[in-house]
């Protein structure tokens, strides 16, 4: 029940914020059909990165990743423009963490053809997807090398062949269209790689991200925590690694490369957020320890 209330609370703030804050539009078509769209579409966004990192049995897991949602998501910025094109955009980025959601569902079902619907929806979101379909794939491919033994008996891989395919269907299109591509000098390479990383120390989810796991890299409980969230997700964390190994080359373009960063670090950041909390907050509750000093009574 408590669930459902804070889900009902982040519906009915939205619903309140679209209401109240200005907007630069002079007219706003159909506002009592855009605005309870936008608010529902943005509680489904979050109940599914909720699922994703396992944090849907929390209020204050639910709240929190309200908030980073709504601050972090790529592209959040465009979600409450209150027009029809942002309402498609907010659509769209649902698409991503349930997808991510239902290949962690089924990797270890055994297959069966009724999965082979998830060849094509593979596809359409890396097709989509610009911004996180490299890293994405790059993560799925990983995945499926250490479960080489398996893979084609079990119900993900359609899913992962038609991500494949897709990914290599927008790298083909990027190439003919003759946006940002590999490089194929040193010299450029290390412009890129500067241009990248100036980019992405402008975006405070990544700070917080690399600030955070070097934090926790520095003490033993956090490095074990590290490992924890490792073997818990390794999904999400690879892709967090892979992105950044991207971003010098970013075969889709800079900023698309920069968005996928941004992405995998938002949810790297709640995973580890979860763990903290999960680990301090019984403590807390019955022996009030300090947080700075796990060891302190």
């Amino acid at each position: 029940m408590k669930r459902v209330l804070a889900y009902l609370f982040i519906f009915f703030y939205t619903l309140l914020a679209l209401a109240l804050f200005p907007t630069t539009h002079t007219h706003i078509p159909y506002p009592q059909l855009i605005y309870p769209a936008t608010a529902l579409l943005y509680v489904l966004l979050v109940a599914l990165s909720v699922r994703l990192i396992g944090w849907q049995e929390s209020v204050v897991g639910i709240l929190t990743t309200a908030i980073f949602v709504g601050l972090f998501f790529p592209s959040s910025d465009t979600f409450f423009q209150l027009d029809w094109m942002a309402l498609h955009e907010l659509g769209s980025q649902c698409i991503v963490p349930f997808f991510i959601g239902q290949y962690n569902r089924i990797r270890y079902a055994p297959f069966t053809r009724r999965y082979m619907i998830m060849l094509l929806m593979g596809i359409f979101c890396s097709y989509t997807h610009d911004g996180i379909t490299i890293p994405l794939c790059a993560g799925f491919i990983w995945m499926s090398v250490l479960n080489h033994d398996k893979f084609f008996r079990s119900a993900c891989w359609p899913m992962v062949i038609g991500f494949i395919i897709g990914t290599s269907i927008s790298i083909w299109k990027a190439h003919n269209g003759e946006s940002e591509m590999m490089t194929d000098y040193l010299d450029t390479l290390s412009a890129h790689t500067t241009k990248s990383i100036a980019l992405l120390w402008d975006t405070k989810i990544f700070l917080f991200a690399i600030g955070l796991s070097a934090y926790l890299s520095m003490r033993r409980w956090g490095r074990e925590l590290l490992v924890r969230c490792l073997k818990e997700h390794p999904l999400l964390t690879h892709c967090a690694i892979f992105s950044l190994c991207t971003m010098p080359f970013a075969p889709l373009g800079l900023d698309n490369a920069v968005k996928g960063v941004c992405f995998f670090c938002m949810f790297w950041t709640l995973i580890l957020g979860k763990s903290l909390i999960n680990k301090y907050m019984p403590i807390v509750k019955k022996t009030g320890i300090n947080l700075q000093n796990p060891k302190a009574k």
